[in-house]
């Protein structure tokens, strides 16, 4: 297969994550996301009344992070082509995203878990609700470690027609910013900083679908200038 048309493949890999994670979030009924403060009957009967649908929706939020892997090779591809820029920043950004995938897996498995046996304990049905939602948002650290680098990389880039355009740099900076409200999520339970708050769940998930748009679309033109280059150099040759 056509190097070009493998790396457009792993780009628009992107859409495909975005569209699962939150369709089954959609499906599951976690739109909106159920308060913290709701009590152990409310959980507990949130999942009985809607066993199947997180079932099914999470299957879909499991899927994604599949598709997340490719993304993340493509973007180092990309990386890879700034003149001087050192392997540590490629390797980090791939890292940091292999760790990242991780996060679409488990909190998707944790809630398949508590729906799988809705007639246990209410107890423990409440402890398993408040370890997905809490393992879905709070590792934002891997994701803004990832945006930051990316940043940084594309800075790097000083010529005249580089890479990737300066200001996905700043947009990358934003996003990892959107993040941070995140890590004070243990400390709330209810408000704009609760897992089902503006801050932490809302602007989070706003600027996280935001970046796999944008991200897609600037893979697609680098790829696309990479080729009309290559072509170029061939036809001197």
């Amino acid at each position: 297969m056509n190097p070009y048309t493998v790396q457009r493949l792993c780009a628009w890999s992107a859409i495909a994550a975005l569209s699962l994670f939150f369709a089954g979030i959609l499906i599951s009924g976690f739109i909106p996301p159920p308060s913290p403060s709701l009590s152990q009957a409310q959980v507990v009967a949130h999942y009985q009344q809607h066993q199947t649908a997180i079932l099914s929706g999470m299957v879909l939020t499991l899927i994604s992070g599949m598709f997340y892997a490719p993304l993340v090779g493509v973007i180092s591809t990309q990386l890879k082509r700034i003149p001087g820029l050192t392997p540590a920043l490629s390797q980090t950004q791939m890292s940091a995203g292999t760790a990242g995938i991780t996060f679409f897996l488990v909190p998707a498995v944790l809630f398949l878990v508590t729906a799988y046996r809705p007639d246990r304990p209410a107890e423990l049905t409440y402890l398993m609700n408040d370890l997905a939602w809490i393992m879905l948002i709070i590792p934002w650290p891997t994701f803004f470690m990832q945006n930051v680098v990316i940043g940084i990389s594309i800075l790097s880039d000083k010529r005249a027609e580089p890479v990737f355009p300066r200001w996905l740099a700043y947009f990358n900076f934003w996003v990892a910013l959107g993040f941070v409200p995140g890590g004070l999520l243990p400390l709330f339970k209810s408000g704009p900083l609760a897992w089902s708050g503006l801050l932490v769940f809302w602007l989070a998930g706003s600027v996280f679908g935001a970046w796999f748009i944008v991200m897609t679309f600037s893979l697609l033109r680098a790829i696309k200038r990479e080729q009309q280059q290559a072509g170029l150099a061939a036809a001197g040759a």
